[in-house]
């Protein structure tokens, strides 16, 4: 177990300093796979993103602001290596909270957010202007790029370490200074990026992590300072951010949540197209905004794909995340597994043919967790809910 977890409690970092949240509010934290509490964070509220925030504008024109782009390279640099040399302890703490299998964090998650983040150390010198021809013979126009400024980011809970350095190291790469907002149901693995962030000698105030639920992402999108937001989330809390940044007519960019397509035409090489439309679909439990859970199959190989995508469910080894022959961990939560379960209701009373799956597992060491096997139906309808 991470020394990591022996916290008391989780605190938001601001200015460079773990602080308490003025509400001294807190929120649980579970495991999964389990149900255990794993920790308790605190509740971040409007004062606590003002706090931040104005903390992230000082460091905007001050140490940070002043680094050259060489500078700001090394010190991405310097964060990449301290995120791989801490590779494993990530992993295990984004297993821990969010049920994603150790193999996947280990394997997957904690590299690529390492390389995220020496892909970001790579801009900060590859950032130009350009000089336009102009007709005024005695003029010299040029432009320059400058930070957008503080750059609030907003992370759902279902790749952490990846969805943090897709953004944070951009971000930083360009000169801006961050308010961070993890997903109240998988922080801790973020924290812990915040201890590595200091570790890795970033000035105090350039990364400020604020913990909370919906009201914290609600004030960081509202809050005049924030100069841009970069969401990730479903396409209803996408609304709400859009809704929110309205009022300071901030600029946003927001990656939302989709139902993506598969094809397999009767020409496809079965051996390789199933078992892929099946980890497409099936990854992460298909908690993935980019899970190819809709698959079209031309007739002719339509009874052969469907036996064989059965056969890979039947075989599917689901578990508590830490097991180290665990393929697919648990969903979330409980509100995740009502969800997915109510789909499922939705697509036997609308008409289509459940052929595997959709009881929640409980026997033996998953009776705790939030467990569903892989479930297919066919003979989706078009306007169905599950389509």
């Amino acid at each position: 177990m991470p020394e990591f977890l022996a916290k008391a409690a989780h605190k938001p970092l601001i200015n460079g300093e773990w602080v308490t949240a003025v509400s001294r509010q807190t929120f649980p934290t579970h495991n999964p796979s389990d149900g255990r509490l794993l920790g308790t964070l605190s509740l971040a509220g409007r004062e606590d993103v003002d706090h931040a925030v104005t903390a992230a504008q000082a460091a905007l024109v001050g140490e940070w602001g002043a680094l050259t782009p060489a500078a700001r390279e090394a010190q991405l640099r310097r964060l990449g290596d301290v995120i791989a040399a801490n590779g494993d302890e990530l992993a295990e703490l984004e297993s821990l909270d969010n049920g994603k299998p150790i193999w996947h964090t280990r394997t997957i998650d904690a590299p690529v957010a390492a390389q995220l983040t020496y892909d970001a150390a790579g801009w900060p010198t590859k950032i130009a202007g350009y000089t336009p021809a102009v007709s005024a013979p005695d003029k010299f126009v040029y432009t320059r790029r400058e930070p957008v400024g503080v750059v609030g980011i907003i992370i759902p809970w279902n790749y952490p370490l990846i969805h943090t350095m897709q953004k944070l190291g951009p971000a930083l790469a360009c000169g801006n200074t961050i308010v961070f907002k993890p997903a109240e149901q998988a922080s801790l693995a973020v924290l812990r990026l915040g201890e590595l962030i200091q570790e890795a000698g970033f000035p105090p105030g350039v990364v400020n992590i604020v913990t909370g639920e919906a009201t914290t992402g609600a004030a960081m999108a509202a809050h005049p300072g924030i100069d841009k937001i970069a969401f990730t989330g479903s396409v209803g809390a996408g609304q709400s951010v859009m809704r929110a940044a309205a009022g300071t007519v901030k600029r946003l960019t927001l990656e939302l949540g989709n139902k993506s397509a598969n094809i397999i035409f009767a020409d496809a090489d079965l051996e390789t197209a199933v078992p892929s439309a099946f980890h497409a679909a099936f990854g992460n439990s298909g908690q993935s905004c980019v899970a190819g859970s809709r698959l079209f199959v031309q007739q002719e190989v339509y009874e052969i794909v469907v036996d064989r995508l059965i056969g890979l469910a039947a075989e599917a080894k689901v578990g508590p995340a830490m097991h180290p022959d665990t393929q697919f961990g648990p969903l979330i939560d409980a509100r995740q597994m009502e969800s997915v379960l109510a789909y499922v209701r939705d697509g036997v009373a609308q008409g289509a043919t459940l052929r595997c799956g959709g009881e929640r597992l409980m026997a033996g060491d998953l009776s705790s967790g939030y467990f569903l096997p892989p479930t297919i139906f066919t003979g989706v309808r078009d306007d169905a809910a599950i389509a």
